[in-house]
C-alpha cells in the first residue's frame, strides 16, 4: 500500500464520506471533491489513488462505469492487483499534468469498487 501522507490520507476519507452520504453518481460530481482534489499536490492525489486501488484490486466496479475516469481506475487497479508486495509498497506516480477532475472521479469508482467487496481500510 501507499505511504499515506496526512493530505492523502485526508483525500482518501474525503472521497469514502462523500460516497458514503451521496452515492457513486453524486459524489463523482461533487463540488467538494472536485476543489479537494484541485488543490492538492499530484503526489498527494497519487498517494491517495495508489491507497484506494489497492483496497479495490480485487473488487469489481459499477456495470455502468465508463469513460476516462473507468479507463484510470481499470488501469490502476490491474497494476495494484499486479503489484509484488515484496517490491515495497504500490504506488502511483504522480502526474503533473492530470485532470484533477478525471482523478477524483476514479478515485470515486475505486472507492466504491472497494465498498461493494465490504474491504473498507483502516483509514
Amino acid at each position: 500500500m501507499a505511504e499515506r501522507t496526512p493530505r492523502s490520507l485526508t483525500l482518501v476519507r474525503h472521497v469514502r464520506w462523500k460516497l458514503h452520504v451521496v452515492g457513486r453518481h453524486d459524489a463523482a460530481s461533487s463540488p467538494f471533491l472536485t476543489s479537494s482534489w484541485r488543490a492538492s499536490s499530484a503526489q498527494d492525489r497519487a498517494d491517495a489513488l495508489a491507497c484506494l486501488a489497492w483496497d479495490a484490486r480485487d473488487r469489481a466496479f459499477p456495470r455502468a462505469a465508463s469513460g476516462l475516469a473507468f479507463a484510470l481506475a481499470t488501469r490502476l487497479r490491474r497494476a495494484a492487483r499486479g503489484h509484488d508486495e515484496a517490491a515495497g509498497p504500490f504506488a502511483v506516480e504522480p502526474e503533473e499534468t492530470a485532470d484533477p477532475v478525471v482523478q477524483m472521479r476514479a478515485a470515486v469508482l475505486l472507492a466504491h469498487a472497494a465498498l461493494r467487496g465490504d474491504c473498507w481500510a483502516n483509514t
